[in-house]
Order: structure tokens, then sequence, then C-alpha cells
């Protein structure tokens, strides 16, 4: 609406313009022949009076002082030429003038004055624009006497004066049709919003995680169908929601299974390895192999209350346990850890840097977390000569660093990114949690686990957990 006001006071501007200049150009026309009509009425008596057989002196002596009379009388200049173009008289309104004397009627105009008795034309003299009228004088016998010429010189005073009143009016009468569009504008953008103002509200309170109202509509319009598809959007987003949460319900269970596994599986393998060791080395009456019967039963009997309680758990709410914290010394856990490995023939060496290093965290979580790197080290060195895993405990700042280092082939650059993921595994065996609970694990302790690679050979996992502090 604007734009269209805009437009049309801009159009009716031009129009006012031209219109002006249009009736300037009129009233300026219709002056100078009400001008022409009049000389040439009040000298109409030349024609009757006088002959032109008596000689161009009498002519100009019996018309000069009417000329000039006229010429004051009508406030404008005029000449009179004879028949072949010459002037005969030229008056202004100060007085004769012998400088124009010299003067001749345009060559152009005669040969029009032979067709017509009166022209006007667009001539210039001193650098100033007039309107010139040519008009033929006759006697009462309709023969031609002289020429008479009116030079006039358009006064646009008027139109400079009035124009920019109008053009004032005009551009105020707009302002405040201005103003009044810029309201019904606003009225009427309001009235058709507000039924999509209250679409925009309800979509915006969409919650993906609870039932959304529809909204009602009675009317069947474009409005009216929009809600319509926004309210079978809505039926079809609750059985996306409930499709989406069954599966993902079935998913939670399949991988709380796999996880439980994953979880009661790894004490198995040292408790199997451990016995199967007892057997092939059976000595009943050797101290050593007695020592070494203890050492493996009181490891049995640590991974099985350690399974006992992860079953009591998941039977009692279905998940993993949730982990208690507790201060745990690093190198304990370590030592404990190292032992479950002691008969594997990979050599595995502790480097202690800082003494005893203590962090908060779950200790049978901590086990399984260093089983599994060390499990995963112990996996990769199988065809490789000298096989040793390296485990280096220090301090680094505020924080415990355990790396797990093995001179295996190493991961490849490709398996990086999905070392950690759930489900991912390069084992055929494996169901590609290890690592995943691993980090859930060191993350729920506030700790953080990476990859990087061993030089010069290999890989190297490390581990990092906040120290206890002293107030702990």
């Amino acid at each position: 609406m604007t734009a269209l006001m805009l437009v049309s006071l801009l159009v009716i501007g031009a129009v006012t313009v031209f219109f002006f200049h249009s009736q300037n150009e009129q009233y300026h026309q219709e002056r100078l022949a009400r001008k022409e009509r009049a000389i040439k009425t009040e000298m109409a008596y030349f024609s009757q009076e006088e002959e032109m057989q008596k000689g161009l002196d009498i002519v100009i002596k019996e018309f000069e002082e009417e000329v000039i009379r006229q010429s004051a009388v009508h406030n404008l200049e005029i000449n009179i030429y004879d028949t072949r173009g010459y002037m005969i008289v030229s008056a202004r309104p100060e007085g004769l003038h012998s400088e124009y004397m010299d003067r001749r009627v345009p060559q152009a105009a005669l040969e029009q004055l032979q067709q017509v008795d009166r022209i006007v034309l667009k001539e210039a003299r001193d650098s100033h624009e007039y309107l010139s009228d040519y008009t033929v004088l006759r006697n009462a016998k309709g023969e031609r006497l002289a020429i008479l010429n009116l030079p006039y010189e358009q006064d646009e005073a008027v139109q400079q004066n009035d124009l920019p009143e109008f053009l004032g009016s005009i551009g105020i009468t707009y302002f405040f049709l201005f103003l009044g569009a810029i309201g019904l504008t606003v009225l009427f953008s309001n009235s058709i919003t507000k039924d999509f103002s209250i679409l925009s509200d309800r979509m915006e309170a969409v919650d993906l995680n609870a039932n959304n109202e529809p909204i009602e509509w009675n009317q069947d319009d474009d409005i009216g169908r929009l809600i319509m598809a926004y309210n079978d959007m809505l039926a079809k987003l609750s059985e996306s929601r409930d499709l989406l949460a069954k599966k993902e319900r079935e998913e939670a269970w399949r991988e709380m299974a796999r996880q439980i596994a994953h979880e009661i599986k790894n004490p198995l393998t040292p408790i199997k390895l451990s016995v199967q060791h007892l057997q092939a080395t059976s000595d009943f009456s050797s101290e050593r192999w007695q020592s070494k019967f203890k050492n493996t039963m009181a490891m049995i009997i640590q991974q099985t209350e350690s399974l006992n309680k992860i079953a009591s758990e998941f039977g009692d709410f279905a998940k993993i346990p949730k982990p208690s914290e507790e201060r745990v010394l690093l190198t304990k856990v370590i030592d404990d850890v190292i032992i479950l490995f002691s008969d594997t023939p990979t050599s595995i060496n502790l480097i202690n840097e800082d003494g005893e290093l203590e962090t908060i965290i779950d200790q049978d979580a901590l086990r399984r977390v260093l089983g599994n790197l060390i499990k995963n080290a112990n996996q990769a060195l199988v065809d490789t000569d000298r096989g040793a895993i390296e485990i280096r405990l220090h301090r680094f700042g505020d924080k415990a660093r355990i790396e797990i280092a093995d001179n295996g082939p190493g991961v490849r650059e490709s398996l990086k990114s999905k070392i950690f993921q759930p489900n991912f595994t390069t084992k055929s065996s494996g169901t590609g949690l290890g690592l995943a609970i691993c980090q859930q694990i060191i993350e729920q302790a506030k700790g953080k686990i990476w990859l990087e690679d061993n030089e010069p050979t290999g890989a190297r996992f490390v581990v990092e957990l906040p120290l206890a502090s002293t107030n702990n």
C-alpha cells in the first residue's frame, strides 16, 4: 500500500508539473492572441482611411504615433512590416527604437503568410526566447497592406510561484495519506497474521518427548488446511515417538545384555587360565605350587565376588551397578591386575615414577578397565616375537596418568576414530563393548582415556585420572 502511495505521488507530481507547463503555454498563447486581436482591431481604420498608393512615407507619418501609443497601452513591442517583409515602424513601450529598423520578417514566415493571415513562431533575441506573432493587415477590399508583428516574452513567474505551492499542498495531503496507509497496513497485517501467530506459537511449543494438543479450527480456508496439516504432523510425530521409544528400549536391553556378558566374560578368562595352569603344574608337595595355588584361589574368590556383585545388581535394577567412589591406591590396583596375567608368556613391566598416587574411583571398575587394556595388548602381541607390555604410572600436574604400551603392530589409522565406539571390534569373537565401557567408567570418574602411537612400534593407551586431594 505504501509503495502504491509513493508511486501515485510521483505520478501525480509529474502530471502536475506537465499540466502547469501546458497551462502556462496555453495561457500565454491565448494572451498573445487577445493582444493581437485588440491591436489589429484598433488599427482597422488603417485599411479604411489610408491607401498604400499614397506611399510608405505617408504610412509612416500617419501611423508612427499610433503604433507608439498602442505599444504603450498594451505594454508590447509592435513592429510593422511591408508586404515584402521590410520594417516600416518599430515601437516598444519606452518609445521608438531605431536599432531594430533593419530587421526583416524571416523568409519562412513570409512563405507561410502567403497561405495564412497569422502565424506564431518561437524566436530568440539577446539569448531570450519569445513568441513572435505575425499577422497580415488588409484594407476594406481585402488587399494585403502590411504585416503586424508582436514579439511576446512569456512570463514564468506565475508558474514558478503557483507550482511549488500546489505541489506542497499535494505533499501534505499525501503525508497524511501515508500515515493512514501505514495504520491500515498494520491493522490488516495484524488481522491476517494473528491466526498464523497462534500456529507459530504452538509449533514453537512442540515437545518431541510429550503429547502435543492439536489446534481446533472450524473454518475451511487456507489457514484451516495449514492447521489440518499441522495436526496430521502431530499425529505422525506421536506414532514415530512411540515407535522410536520401543526401538530404543529394545536396543537398550540388547546393549545391556551384551555389556553384562562382556563384564562377566572378562574375569572368567584369567580364572580359566589360572586353573589350567594349576592343573598343568600340579605338584601338591611343592611349596611353590602351594603358594601359587593360594594366590590363584584368592584371585578366583575375588573375581567370583565381582561377578556375583554384577549379577546381583543387574537382577535388582537391570543395569550395570552404579560406581561407588572410594580412595584407591593406583599401584595396588595395577599390581592386582598384573597378577591376573602373570601366567601369560608376555612380559609385563610396571614403571612407577612418582611413588604412591591415589585417586577417587570405583576400585572394581578400575580393575576392569586396566584388565581390559592389558588383555587387548596381550592379544595384539600373539604374532609378535618378544612381545612386551609396559605400564607407566606418573604424575601430570594434578592428574595421574597410567600408560599401557605394547610393541605390537599398533592400530591402523583408519580405525583410530572408531576404537571407542560401541559394537566396534576387530576380533571375530568380540562384542565391541570393552573399550566403550572403559571410556564410560573413566569419564564417570572425571577422567579421560585415549589412544596414541607407541614408539617405535605398537599402541599406547593413556588413562588420566584426577588425583585425590589430601583432605579426602
